[in-house]
Order: structure tokens, then sequence, then C-alpha cells
């Protein structure tokens, strides 16, 4: 190492320009008034102050101040470019110390304000190397009140009093509970107790719920792979930004912390339970890491489910059809012994049990049957799961059965397990795409499904519009569906139904159903018939028919304002 007077100049420059720019930072955040401070901190007992990190990044001269590790630079500066890089001894030996005695005593005048939290943390990051960190700095004092608070909300509030509580407290409390810092001793019974309190006092509100439930993920998400996974595993990230875990070498199998575990394997089941299904992932990786380290419970979970549902709910079975479900890998495996409308009376009656107690909407069916049914629209994946509904909709006796089914499925943002790309489609789609083109019946159900369809990652229902049309024609009767259809088709080819649109009824119809809706819309449903809004104002401008009033009243609803 370089002990030299012009090197330790230099090193004493370069921290001299670090730390100008961390009194910058501390410049800016102290820029809210006391009153936004106090504002912030006083919504909920639960927090005790705001900023918890500083990372710092030195290249070439540049320096960069972060508030969060993955967000946007605070301050960025220009100091001094070094000719020969500081080594690893060099920053750790020399830089840090520097900066750490700097940024303690910077701290020093906020030992009571709310502006730093109970524990500030502050690393660096030297030439795109390794993140070092600085400090780790606890305040003792907030620490202690901190504690006093969470332990007197959980007894105040969730075990002394049954009203509904606040989201943003779940978003603090669900924090601090797994906070080694908070709590070293982890008590997983203690942690999933109140878990449950905070559950019980918000069934009343299933979006509250649902909300509360996530903070609680997130957090323990957020522990089992930043605290739980790196004492066992070593983590790379790949170029799209995804952790590849390895076990570590010379891990006694034998001393884990069996309250850890615990935590990660009921977070794992969570994340399956609950998330939406492009989460799914991270639980079943937790599981497999679960695996790795020797769990039995994980390889039982994986093999046979969470265990959260009970038997008679995910296993029946009679002379005619045998069910088995697996909540963690979303599969429902039917096995039709006798072809006939009580075997799928029963299969849809174990599906709808399944869904009622929280199985998930993205689930995929392991159909065993002779029979090969599909719906008769183009671009459906020929799947088991659509050969199971297909084969249902045979019966019409089962019709009322299905749209129950297809009602209770659609879900927004869950998808069928066996689709992907342009076969993708949301639970129920089979159902209500059948039962639409059997019976007029059905138009409520095919509008409600779309009323739900996220069309920018389904396009099935495009092709459902055109197989409607042919179905049943375009008149007053059927524009409100059809409507309702290509509301939610991104594109397709209906300029090609143009003229059966063209009529003085159906335009006349067209233009009630337009006048209902926002401006967007009306330019949409414009454009998949006339291709523009120019293009109709010149098609009326020019038509001299009968159907000269319809066409009017078609560009005065859609050229309307606001």
């Amino acid at each position: 190492m370089k002990l030299d007077a012009d090197f330790n100049h230099l090193i004493n420059t370069v921290a001299e320009e670090i730390l100008g720019a961390v009194d910058e930072w501390f410049q800016q955040i102290e820029q809210k008034k006391e009153k936004d401070i106090n504002e912030i901190t006083g919504r909920t007992s639960l927090q005790i102050g705001i900023h918890d990190l500083l990372h710092i990044e030195y290249s070439d001269g540049k320096i960069k101040l972060y508030s969060w590790i993955n967000g946007s630079p605070d301050c960025q500066h220009k100091g001094t470019r070094l000719e020969n890089p500081l080594t690893h001894q060099e920053i750790e030996n020399v830089l840090i110390p520097l900066l750490e005695k700097a940024i303690r005593q910077k701290l020093q005048i906020y030992e009571v304000s709310a502006l730093v939290n109970y524990r500030f943390q502050a690393s660096i990051e030297v030439g795109g190397s390794e993140t070092l960190p600085i400090l780790n700095d606890v305040n003792q004092r907030k620490r202690e009140l901190l504690l006093q608070r969470i332990h007197a909300y959980i007894e105040d509030k969730l075990e002394g009093q049954s009203y509904p509580t606040d989201p943003l407290e779940s978003f603090f409390l669900s924090r601090h509970l797994v906070d080694p810092q908070l709590f070293p001793d982890m008590d997983t019974a203690f942690i999933l107790r109140v878990y449950e309190l905070v559950m019980e006092r918000n069934k009343g509100n299933k979006s509250k719920l649902d909300e509360h439930r996530s903070n609680f993920i997130r957090a323990f998400s957020m522990w089992a792979e930043s605290v739980f996974l790196p004492i066992y595993f070593l983590s790379v990230k790949s170029r799209w930004g995804q952790a590849e875990h390895t076990i570590k070498e010379g891990i006694d199998l034998t001393a884990l912390e069996p309250k850890q575990m615990e935590l990660v394997l009921q977070t794992a089941i969570m994340i399956i339970k609950y998330e939406p299904n492009y989460s799914r992932q991270n639980g079943l990786d937790l599981l497999e890491r679960l695996k790795e380290l020797g769990s039995a419970r994980a390889v039982k979970v994986i093999k046979e489910g969470s265990g959260t549902l009970p038997t008679k709910d995910i296993h029946y079975k009679d002379e005619q059809i045998e069910c088995q479900a697996h909540d963690v890998f979303s599969i429902i495996t039917i096995r039709i012994k006798e072809e006939c409308a009580d075997s799928y009376a029963k299969g849809l009656d174990f599906i709808c049990r399944l869904l009622d107690k929280g199985f998930f909407r993205s689930y995929q069916i392991k159909l065993k049957s002779q029979v090969k049914n599909i719906v008769s629209v183009p671009g459906l994946a020929k799947s088991q799961t659509h050969r199971f509904f297909a084969n249902a909709l045979q019966y019409e006796e089962l019709h009322p059965k299905l749209e129950s089914y297809a009602r209770l499925a659609m879900v927004e943002h869950e998808w069928y397990e066996d689709t992907e790309g342009e076969k993708t489609c949301m639970p129920g789609t089979y159902a209500a795409f059948g039962l639409g083109l059997a019976n007029r019946r059905y138009f409520s159900l095919v509008e409600a499904y779309m009323e739900r369809v996220d069309d920018e990652h389904q396009s099935v229902q495009a092709a459902f519009a055109g197989a409607f049309i042919k179905q049943y024609g375009i008149d007053e009767t059927t524009l409100p569906t059809i409507t309702a259809c290509l509301l939610r088709c991104q594109d397709g080819k209906f300029n090609k139904y143009r003229t059966d649109f063209e009529t003085a009824v159906n335009l006349q119809a067209l233009s009630g159903i337009i006048a209902s809706l926002a401006p967007h819309y009306t330019r949409h449903l414009v454009e998949l018939i006339w291709g523009s809004l120019d293009n109709l104002q010149k098609r009326q401008q020019k038509e001299k028919s009968e159907c000269a009033d319809g066409f009017a009243a078609v560009w005065a609803a859609a050229n309307r304002k606001g």
C-alpha cells in the first residue's frame, strides 16, 4: 500500500470531495420543513425516522449518492480523477475509516431528529467494484422507543381491539418484525401470530385485506432474500436481474435455525397462495432452496402441496371420476372413468370448491379422458384444460354450472397455467366462450368476461369476437355484446364486417352505445370498424341513403368533446 505524503494528500482529497457531496446530500434531505417531517412520521407510531441509507458510488472522479440502492442518484459531483485506481486494501484501510468518522459525526446532529431512522447504513462502491460497508449505525434511544411502540401497537390495536387497521401500519410492522437489529432472536410463532391478528382485524374488507397481506409477504420475502439466503448461499445476479443461488461449501446442515426455516417455508407458501401469478416462481424458488438445505417439510410441500387445504377438498374419488389438486404447482388432475354429465358435474363442483377455498385462479388441468372436444374459436390452446371444459359443454344440462364456474374463475391478471404467448387466456375463458356461442342467454356472461380481460396480455378475445359475429350476425340484440368484445381487442380484421354495421337500425343502436363510452373507447371502436375518425367522417358526409341519419348520429356521438 502506498504510504507517501503525495498519496496521503490525494486520498484525503478524494475523501473530502466525497464528504462534500455527503454534506450536500444531507442538506437536500433537510430541505423538508420540520412540519413535513412531523407529518410523515406522524402518520403512524411505527415510523420513527425517514432516511436509513446512503450509498456512494465513486468512479473516474464521478461521485453519485443514493438514498436507494436501485434508485436514481440524489446528487452527483465531479471530483479528482485518479491516475491509478485505489486497491481494495487502500479503500478498506484508508478511505473508509475517513468517511466513517465524518459520517458518524454528521449523524450526531440528527440524534433526536425524525429525519434519520433508528438505524442508518452507509456503503460505497469504488470503480465498479463490490459494495463495501462504511458504517451500520444504531441509535439505541430510538431503537428502544420503537420497540416500545411496536409492542404497544400489538397489545392495544391488535390484541386489545377488533377494529380494522391501516395498511401503512402493516407496511412498517411487517418490516420491523423481521428486522434483526430490532429482534435478534427470531420468534416465528410470534411473527405469524401477529400476521394472523392483522388478517383477522381486516377480513371485512377484501381489498384492504389483500393490501395488508401483500405488505407482510413483501417484508418476509425481502428478509428471506437479504438476510436468510446469504447465510447459506452465494448469490449471483444474471443479466436479467434474476438471482442465481449456489449453496456454500462446508455448510453444517445440522445447525440450521429451525425458526428461520419455518418462516421461509411459510413465506414461500404465502407467495404461491396469494401473490399474482407472475410472482409464484419466487415462492417455488424458496422451496427449492429449503430443499437444498435438507428441509423435509419443503420436500413434502413440493410433493403433496402446502397442507393448508383439507384432504376432502383436494381429493375426490368415486366410480365415475377421480380428482386430485396440488396447490403449490396449481395443478388439478382429473381422471374421467365414465364419460357422462355426472362425471363432469362432479369435476366442476370439485374445481369450484377449490376456488372458493382460495385455490389459485391461475391453474391447469391434467385431464385423463378419451374424448377430445374443443371450443370453436380459432387460436385457443388445445390443452387438457381446454378439453375438460369443451367436453363438459357437450352436456346442455351442465351449462348453468359452467356459467357459475366461469363467473367464479374470471379474475384479471390471472391465466391458465398451460397457455402462453398468443394463446394466453384468463381462467373461465373456455366456459365463457363456449357458452356465449351456445346460447344467447349467456351474452351477459360474455360481457362480464370482457370487462375483466387484460387486453395488453391476452388476444384470444379477437378470434372469439369473429366467431361470435359469424354465429349470431350483427343486429340490435348482438351489438352490445359485440361492442364489449371489440373494446377489448387491440387489433383484428373487423373492417370486413363494416357493411353489416352500416344499416340504419344498427347505426342508430351503435350511436347510443358510443354515446355512453369514454372518448378513448369511442376512438378505439371507430378505428376497428372504419379505420379512423376521419374515415368515419368521410363516410358520413357521402351517405345520402336512409342510413344518413344513422351515420350522423354515430359521428355526433363519436365526435363529442370530453
